[in-house]
């Protein structure tokens, strides 16, 4: 794999960041994405300092300094009987829980209920709760989407912004988003005043994602899996990309949290399938990870310049 990186990027190279989501989700999550970062498999990964799971995959972080980890911030629980809720003991975030006291089920009821300061006191506590347990973060980004608005329209990222001058990181927003199909006008419009204000701030941001719909479609397995990503990093464009994977081993306790756990081992297996990274070599893809993207923004920022 050719990983290549300077402060500056080459004109009309394609970069790639392969990022495992959800790390401390479960046992399963984490023993799986602990080997593809030996195996070299992965370049970055994505901590839920919410999940059951966050400290094995901290102290892996603490011990792995080359791991590059990021901080998943996350304030939705949609597994029906597994079930997690705020780090926050020190602010009132009573309209982020249920009636259990878990987070919601869905981004869609973040957005109706939550109070910005409640969300801002949250996503900045679960940043510090990862700082504490010895992780460097790299980035931040959104799980399930739930501070992004693309369920309701109300989105949070203002705050998120604040938080990410705050503790200089980037933040997982490909530009990219405002042309897709699915947005209306007026959230294309929202999109594009975000990313413009994102850059003002020299908030680093990525140009494309690549991510596979969470469930196991019908009929699904490895080999449709395998050439669906395949396309898509044919047709990647100049620029920083990212892959996203949310992979497992096909284990009882993944199949007891969610029905679509064949899956997580699909895109375990893909990363590291030996044809899969031939063909990023292949195609001459530049393997960075975020922590290149968050010391590119520091030291821009440091010298007053943006990119």
């Amino acid at each position: 794999m050719d990983k290549g990186w300077g402060k500056e990027l080459i004109p009309n190279e394609r970069y790639l960041i392969i990022t495992a989501d959800d790390f401390g989700m479960c046992y399963s999550m984490n023993e799986a994405i602990m080997e593809l970062f030996e195996a070299r498999a992965i370049t970055a990964a994505m901590l839920m300092t919410p999940g059951p799971w966050a400290k094995q995959a901290a102290d892996y972080s603490k011990h792995n300094l080359e791991a590059d980890i990021g901080v998943h911030l996350t304030l939705t629980s949609s597994f029906s009987q597994y079930k997690w809720g705020p780090v926050t003991r020190d602010a009132d975030i009573r309209s982020l829980i249920t009636a259990e006291g878990y987070f919601p089920g869905t981004a869609y009821e973040v957005e109706q209920r939550g109070a910005e300061e409640a969300v801002r006191a949250e996503i900045r506590n679960q940043i510090e709760a990862a700082i504490r347990l010895g992780v460097d973060p790299t980035h931040l980004d959104s799980h399930e989407g739930s501070l992004l608005g693309l369920a309701g329209g109300r989105d949070f990222l203002e705050l998120t912004f604040d938080v990410c001058s705050e503790f200089q990181l980037p933040f997982k927003l490909p530009r990219n988003i405002v042309n897709q199909p699915f947005l209306t006008p007026e959230m294309r419009k929202l999109f594009q005043d975000r990313i413009q204000a994102a850059e003002q701030r020299g908030i680093g941001l990525i140009d494309d994602l690549i991510v596979l719909p969470y469930e196991l479609g019908e009929g699904e397995d490895y080999s449709l899996v395998k050439r669906q990503v395949s396309e898509a990093i044919k047709e990647m464009e100049a620029g920083i990309t990212e892959l996203v994977v949310h992979p497992s081993r096909n284990t009882a306790e993944m199949r007891a949290i969610t029905p679509h756990s064949a899956k997580r081992e699909f895109e375990y297996q893909l990363c590291m399938d030996l044809e899969f990274r031939k063909l990023l070599e292949d195609e001459r893809i530049r393997l960075i990870s975020w922590k290149d993207i968050r010391d590119r923004m520091r030291f821009l920022n440091k010298n007053g310049r943006r990119g």
